[in-house]
């Protein structure tokens, strides 16, 4: 075979082509390499190679053949700037590299298949190898890009696990969520819809339920949302860790690295959990259905409260009603019992009463007939002894002294009794003699001034006493007021009421430093003795001690009786109690009748 001088020529400048010896380390290398990289077996070479399983005739067949579901109109163009880009990756931080830009995939991504995975890495095999590139006469200054190539399919394309870890982290996937102020029954479908279609992918159960339209049923509603509050996600974030065991001394450090490594996946996995559980807890509290939904329900159950409560309201009201008809069957009864007994009461009233009346009739007639008998008998002596008077000439013959004595025959007639009449009347008569009558008439005077005189000097000497006791108590003008108004202030009734007037006095009065505090002993005293004595006080009614009780403050016990029964009758809620019980009573103020309410409850109390 001969040269041509145009081989000759390109073979000038094209570089030399390596060999090896087909033996030794360096040759066994080259092939387990070449073979890792097209996915082919290295048995019996390298028995840790990752392929699995020997590849067959048949399967290489059909791996050389293009598949037919390849999406190649997704793929990346390897041109020029794919160049540019693979040239400026780090070789030795390949980690933070874009695995599916670098194998051509960055439009698909996580949606690739296995295939078109497999099919881009030997695209970029037989592109842009070393060994290939020298092959085809391409000088590099550096084969290390090609390592980017190979950690992108070791990562995606050679173990689920492993491009499961890098999915996981994609950094072209959106964890954000949309503002729940945001969201509206108008966007609510169009905002949402995308993010759960998105957020689907790290389900581990499949098919993942959408989330519909506002047309969907309650059942598939309620689906979706029992789907997502239980979500399984296989999403895991190991592609993150910091340290790397492998790097480890020993099994120590190794250990304590995993350990660190867990605890921030574990972070990592509780924070994505909570950020899947807010997107459905926004999109439950802001779905139109779930509204609808529990608006029905609630609607429901309104329903059935209302009829429930109206089946018990009715049987209360049958049973009020039945209730009600008994009590006014038993007062109906009790009223015509009331007006049975009021009858024989007004019956034996009427009959007790007429003899009353008869018997006061009767009475007053004869006390009518005894006065007029006694002043008839009046009469009959006061003209006796005028009659004696004159026949006599007043006995005397001085018109001086007959009117002397007529004055003291008008004044005897006027002061002396019936008996006293007639006994001097007969005394007169049976004396003859002028001076023996006059004298007569004299002792009658005497002894009638000294009977009259004897019973009003027993209640002068009794106010001396009295006016004697109240001197040693030394009571000033200042503690009678004091004693005075207190009275008015306690009335008769209250509890412990001297007690309280003597603490008032002593509370009250200006100069209490140089005098003794007054005991009740004191003021009961000085109270009687201000009643007995001629003690002139303003007419005024508080001026007036409190030894009695008004008139309204006197009840008696029918209407004692009426103002219990009016207690119990009106209710304390009401505005117009009182005037309605005194209207009850009758005869007693409204002011009455609250001051007696709160006597009988201090009663009570004293009780306890």
């Amino acid at each position: 075979m001969t040269t041509g001088n145009l081989q000759v020529a390109i073979y000038g400048f094209t570089s030399p082509i390596r060999t090896y010896e087909p033996a030794g380390i360096c040759y066994e290398t080259r092939i387990i390499r070449d073979k890792i990289t097209l996915g082919h077996c290295t048995l019996p070479i390298y028995k840790n190679s990752p392929v699995p399983q020997p590849i067959t005739q048949e399967q290489r067949k059909k791996s050389s053949e293009e598949p037919a579901e390849l999406r190649k109109e997704l793929f990346d163009a390897d041109n020029e700037k794919y160049e540019k880009y693979l040239m400026k990756l780090d070789p030795n931080d390949c980690k933070n590299q874009d695995h599916y830009k670098v194998l051509g995939l960055s439009k698909l991504r996580w949606q690739a298949t296995s295939e078109e995975i497999r099919f881009c890495y030997r695209a970029k095999v037989l592109k842009h190898h070393p060994d290939k590139k020298k092959h085809r006469g391409i000088v590099m200054e550096t084969e290390e890009y090609f390592t980017c190539i190979t950690k992108a399919y070791e990562q995606i394309g050679m173990s689920d696990a492993k491009r499961q870890a890098f999915d996981s982290v994609d950094h072209k996937f959106n964890d954000t969520i949309p503002n729940e102020k945001s969201i509206n029954p108008d966007n609510f479908y169009n905002e949402l819809a995308p993010i759960f279609q998105l957020n689907s992918r790290w389900s581990s159960l499949k098919p993942v339920p959408e989330l519909g339209k506002a047309d969907a049923s309650r059942q598939d509603v309620e689906n979706f949302y029992d789907f997502w509050f239980n979500f399984q996600s296989w999403r895991e974030f190991s592609y993150l860790d910091e340290e790397d065991k492998e790097r480890g001394e020993d099994r120590y450090e190794r250990r304590e690295m995993e350990k660190q490594n867990k605890a921030e996946r574990e972070r990592r996995r509780k924070e994505e959990a909570k950020r899947i559980r807010k997107l459905v807890d926004m999109a439950y509290a802001k779905d139109p259905r779930i509204i609808k939904f529990k608006k029905e329900q609630q609607a429901k159950k309104d329903k059935v409260k209302e009829d429930r409560q109206r089946a018990i309201r009715e049987k209360q009201e049958a049973i009020e009603r039945e209730k009600r008809e008994k009590e006014e069957a038993e007062a109906k009864q009790k009223e015509e019992a009331d007006r049975k007994a009021k009858e024989e009461r007004v019956s034996v009233f009427k009959y007790y009463l007429n003899g009353i009346v008869n018997k006061s009739i009767i009475l007053q007639e004869r006390e009518k007939k005894e006065r007029d008998i006694a002043k008839k008998a009046m009469s009959q002596q006061r003209k006796r002894l005028k009659k004696l008077a004159e026949e006599a000439g007043h006995w005397t013959e001085n018109p001086r002294d007959k009117l002397t004595e007529m004055e003291r025959i008008e004044r005897i007639c006027i002061g002396f009794t019936v008996d006293q009449l007639r006994e001097l009347c007969e005394k007169v008569e049976t004396l003859s003699l002028h001076l023996d009558i006059q004298k007569a008439l004299t002792d009658a005077e005497r002894l009638k001034k000294e009977s009259a005189g004897a019973k009003v000097t027993l209640p002068e000497d009794k106010n001396k006493e009295n006016e004697k006791q109240v001197e040693k108590e030394t009571w000033t003008s200042e503690e009678i007021q004091l004693l005075v108004k207190a009275s008015n202030t306690f009335p008769p009734g209250t509890v412990e009421r001297w007690v309280q007037i003597a603490d008032y006095i002593n509370e009250h009065r200006k100069d209490s430093k140089g005098l003794p505090p007054k005991t009740e002993k004191q003021v009961i005293k000085q109270c009687k003795a201000v009643q007995t004595m001629n003690v002139k006080l303003p007419a005024t009614t508080q001026n007036q001690l409190g030894t009695a009780l008004p008139d309204e403050d006197v009840w008696s016990a029918t209407e004692q009786k009426t103002l219990e029964d009016a207690i119990k009758k009106h209710p304390a809620s009401d505005a117009e109690r009182w005037e309605k019980i005194s209207t009850d009573v009758g005869t007693k103020s409204k002011k009455a009748c609250i001051r007696r309410f709160k006597y009988l409850v201090q009663m009570v109390k004293n009780k306890k």
